[in-house]
């Protein structure tokens, strides 16, 4: 739509819109196609019919003839061409399976492929994840259409490992120094120190929101700090931020679950999964079992199941997960702290809702 108005010249010379992966995969075998999962983030995809809808592409007003055909992600799509094999040294005929988007492949390698499961990525942004048979229509979160049968409904923070880094950076270069010293990483030594402060921080609620907020909030958003005493240290507000992170994912959680789809355990994955007790903050907090992995291919794992699937090294995409699935760690929810936390997860919501009109006071500020 962009194109069609700022670049109408390119625009009329457009024959198919498509995006990376399909491009390649058109030079592989010259076959224009996409898949579900990258069709239902255009949003001009009908949920129901799972095929391009004409209201949305009437409404927005672009060429639908501009638009591949959806398919599977796991449908083998065409085979490497001759002029391809003389170019790589890939062999002639090989199958070529179409693949999806990266989040939903790497939600795919994480086990998310029946109810009950969700994916907590706590990376430079957080995730939480829940997989479920249909859409959640709830204008809070956003829905994607998987890589196998099912949807995705999530919600995102922009600055949610990016909080821990943030702080890293401005507040912690004598821990920096430190961790040269002992040749360890700094992050260990953060996780040391808030390790012992008292789970809820003696009510310390930081709020992840340096980049604004996507769907739950005003982009306007501004990161915040409420409840600092004398008392307050390094570990504290380390502990905060970790707390803060979780605290924000477990509001897209309450929604799903809400909306009536019960989540039994949480798939903690990212770099935020290396530290043992933000994965325990995190079963304390939701209440539920949290799962570490052995090791986190992500995206590349889940897009090599699905060329499995593709061409019959697997059953399908479930199949395919449970024999690749490794777990490492579980962390179990320590009853003593749930109403703690579910008292300052109750107060962290109010707080949200309460501040989000002086946020954008302050942005109207020149």
């Amino acid at each position: 739509k962009w194109i069609q108005v700022f670049q109408p010249e390119i625009y009329s010379k457009i024959w198919k819109v498509i995006v990376p992966k399909d491009f390649i995969n058109y030079k592989f075998t010259g076959s224009i196609v996409i898949d579900y999962s990258e069709a239902s983030g255009s949003f001009l995809m009908d949920a129901k019919t799972k095929q391009w809808s004409d209201d949305l592409i009437k409404l927005v007003g672009i060429d639908g003839n501009k638009l591949p055909e959806i398919h599977a992600a796991y449908d083998v799509i065409g085979k490497v061409t001759p002029e391809v094999s003389r170019l790589t040294g890939l062999l002639e005929g090989t199958p070529v399976v179409g693949g999806g988007g990266d989040m939903l492949c790497m939600l795919l390698a994480a086990g998310i492929t029946q109810k009950g499961r969700a994916s907590d990525v706590t990376g430079t942004s957080s995730i939480m994840s829940v997989f479920t048979p249909e859409p959640v229509f709830d204008p809070r979160l956003m829905n994607l259409h998987h890589v196998m049968p099912g949807w995705i409904p999530f919600g995102i923070i922009d600055s949610g490992g990016g909080s821990l880094k943030w702080f890293k950076d401005s507040f912690c270069q004598s821990e920096i120094a430190e961790a040269k010293k002992r040749n360890i990483e700094v992050y260990d030594i953060l996780n040391e120190m808030a390790a012992v402060v008292e789970p809820g921080t003696e009510g310390l609620i930081y709020f992840p929101y340096l980049m604004g907020e996507r769907s739950l909030g005003t982009p306007y958003a501004r990161g915040v700090f409420f409840g600092i005493t004398p008392r307050t240290g390094k570990g504290a507000m380390v502990r905060a931020i970790m707390e803060g992170v979780t605290f924000e994912l477990r509001r897209t959680l309450e929604i799903v679950e809400n909306a009536g789809h019960q989540v039994n355990v949480i798939y903690h994955n990212g770099g935020g999964a290396n530290s043992d007790l933000w994965s325990q903050i995190k079963a304390d907090i939701y209440q539920k079992k949290v799962a570490t992995f052995e090791t986190s291919e992500g995206g590349i794992l889940g897009a090599a199941i699905l060329a499995g699937v593709g061409t019959g090294v697997y059953t399908d995409p479930p199949s395919g997960v449970e024999q690749c699935l490794r777990i490492a760690k579980e962390f179990l929810p320590r009853p003593q702290y749930r109403e703690r936390y579910d008292a300052m997860f109750t107060l962290f919501k109010d707080l949200h809702d309460r501040i989000q009109e002086p946020y954008n006071q302050l942005a109207r500020i020149p």
